[in-house]
């Protein structure tokens, strides 16, 4: 059952960036639209979605534990991530801003606006998300540091500045969630319909706008590029399966217990495509944008089969 909704929902969200792709073809979607879309979701759907989940969450001593090995495993899958980068820089001898890109795309995965849809269908409890939201969290730490760092090329944003990045509309929402699921407070019944509503449209907004990034360039010349297929396999198979075993590891020779919902998400998260923000921040930081947004593509096209698959994979091992 669940595969087939998996099957589902990335057809679906494959049908929504298609539609997001000719809108903007059409200059239905246009540069500031665009802008607008992101600023959009991150400010106000996204938000949303967290508060709305966050709070329904049916907190007990199982989901803490997992919440806590969600945050350390999750900090393990990126540095694996991370690792995998820069060896696969070195081998492939990718040089200058376009190896920082590579570096960075392989590290950061797309875990809003594509893992925010996909674990809101799969786990429509909220747990799903609830994990997924740490993964977030986690990744955005690693973003403003690690991330800031490989983009040296431009010294335009203080490191100090950067770490202000990690307060924002997404993580207060989070903290108000948090705090709300402890104390045991739900949204009052007036607003919660709004606040519900909202969080429900960033699957249609925020494969709108990937859309309207996979359009803006033509990516026939990602399809040639030998360097962004190893840069998937090692993002979306080879990481993530490392990451299971592991997972599969702790379980088995430690006794330590992840649950099915906790351990998917955080190694599906890990396994998600390139990062779309990556791309605007390669052209804030006077980067290889062009690249990016060839990996964005092709990764993207890729995951369409590899998330899929790798979710067959934990069920079945």
């Amino acid at each position: 059952m669940y595969f087939s909704i998996i099957i589902n929902q990335i057809l679906i969200l494959a049908f929504l960036a298609v539609i997001g792709v000719i809108a903007t073809k059409l200059k239905v979607i246009t540069e500031q639209v665009k802008t607008s879309i992101a600023a959009v979701v991150f400010n106000i759907t996204l938000p949303a979605l967290i508060l709305s989940s966050v709070t329904n969450v049916d907190l007990n001593k199982e989901i803490l534990a997992n919440s806590m090995w969600v945050f350390i495993i999750s900090n393990v899958g990126i540095i694996l991530l991370y690792i995998a980068g820069r060896t696969s820089r070195k081998i492939l001898k990718i040089e200058g801003k376009t190896g920082n890109v590579h570096v960075i795309h392989t590290m950061l995965g797309n875990v809003a606006f594509l893992g925010y849809p996909l674990f809101s269908a799969l786990f429509p409890g909220g747990e799903g998300l609830f994990y997924a939201v740490i993964f977030h969290l986690t990744q955005d730490i690693f973003i403003w540091t690690v991330g800031v760092f490989e983009f040296n090329s431009s010294k335009s944003l203080k490191f100090s500045d950067s770490l202000k990045h990690l307060v924002n509309p997404n993580t207060i929402a989070f903290a108000i969630g948090i705090f709300m699921l402890i104390v045991g407070l739900k949204i009052p019944k007036i607003i919660y319909p709004t606040v519900y509503g909202l969080g429900k449209t960033t699957i249609y907004m925020a494969m709108l706008y990937i859309g309207a990034i996979l359009a803006q360039n033509p990516m026939i010349s990602a399809f040639k590029n030998f360097k962004i297929y190893v840069l998937g396999f090692n993002k979306m198979v080879l990481v993530p399966l490392i990451l299971l075993l592991i997972i599969n590891m702790l379980s088995n020779y430690f006794n330590i217990q992840i649950g099915n919902t906790a351990k998917t998400v955080v190694v599906m998260q890990t396994a998600m495509p390139c990062m779309a923000m990556v791309v605007v921040l390669a052209k804030k930081f006077d980067s290889d944008d062009l690249h990016a947004t060839e990996n964005l593509f092709l990764t993207t096209l890729l995951s369409l089969g590899t998330l899929p698959l790798l979710y067959y994979i934990i069920h079945v091992f």
